[in-house]
């Protein structure tokens, strides 16, 4: 069995802006400002949308598993908490900058 961490900090850095940039980007797309104008809610942070994603390293397997359903050595003697990889708040409308895609505040 592999006694090496499932990610280590510098990949788990990486998953957590990869994550941040997906849902970044979705937020954008969404075009939630016309969904306000269509109600006519114009007014600043009237909209906020919190989000947070959690890694369970509980569920992690480890690479050298003789098969899918054994875990990694580390994590199934002493459970872990999860791994929260992003918590983020976005406003709409923007109130520091009042884009109407929003932004974190």
């Amino acid at each position: 069995m592999s006694s090496q961490p499932i990610l280590d900090p510098q990949r788990l850095e990486q998953l957590q802006n990869e994550i941040q940039e997906k849902f970044d980007e979705t937020l954008k797309n969404a075009d939630f400002n016309s969904l306000l104008e269509k109600y006519g809610i114009l007014e600043d942070r009237v909209l906020r949308v919190y989000w947070q994603f959690n890694l369970d390293p509980n569920q992690l397997k480890s690479d050298d598993a003789v098969d899918e359903q054994q875990p990694n050595a580390l994590l199934a003697t002493t459970p872990k908490e999860e791994i929260v990889l992003v918590k983020k708040a976005w406003c709409i409308p923007c109130p520091s900058t009042g884009s109407q895609l929003g932004c974190n505040c």
